[in-house]
């Protein structure tokens, strides 16, 4: 199941015409898991959709007020820039948001912990947040 351990690995890709890429074995990723993609600094981040859970959850369980402000803080830098939620297909892809406009269909897949980032020669809509 994708994020279920730390994602370590690197992989070079192909976006298709429908804007599809397969996850590298390394993630993990498994027909049916839901992941959130999210404009992360110059590049697109994937993540699990139980990352999203596990705030909330840690959230709900902060007494300090200050803590839980730093985790809400955290949490709606995810929220208000998320493009997308996207489901592994069988052939372990997904379908990356037609928003993104990819100038060149070559792009690089890093494992960087809970997440995967995705770099390469796109853009995407100026109304969707980077973090700060």
């Amino acid at each position: 199941m994708f994020g279920e351990k730390v994602l370590i690995g690197y992989s070079s890709c192909n976006i298709d015409e429908k804007n599809r890429v397969y996850l590298p074995r390394f993630s993990g990723a498994e027909a049916g898991d839901r992941l959130l993609i999210i404009p992360e600094d110059e590049n697109i981040a994937i993540y699990s959709s139980s990352t999203l859970d596990s705030y909330i959850e840690k959230i709900s369980l902060l007494n300090d007020v200050n803590e839980k402000k730093e985790y809400l803080k955290e949490f709606r830098k995810y929220c208000e820039s998320a493009i997308q939620e996207a489901t592994v297909d069988k052939q372990k892809r997904i379908t990356l948001s037609t928003n993104i406009d990819f100038i060149d269909k070559n792009i690089e897949i890093r494992g960087s912990g809970d997440r995967l980032l995705v770099s390469g020669n796109f853009t995407y809509p100026s109304l969707y947040r980077k973090r700060v």
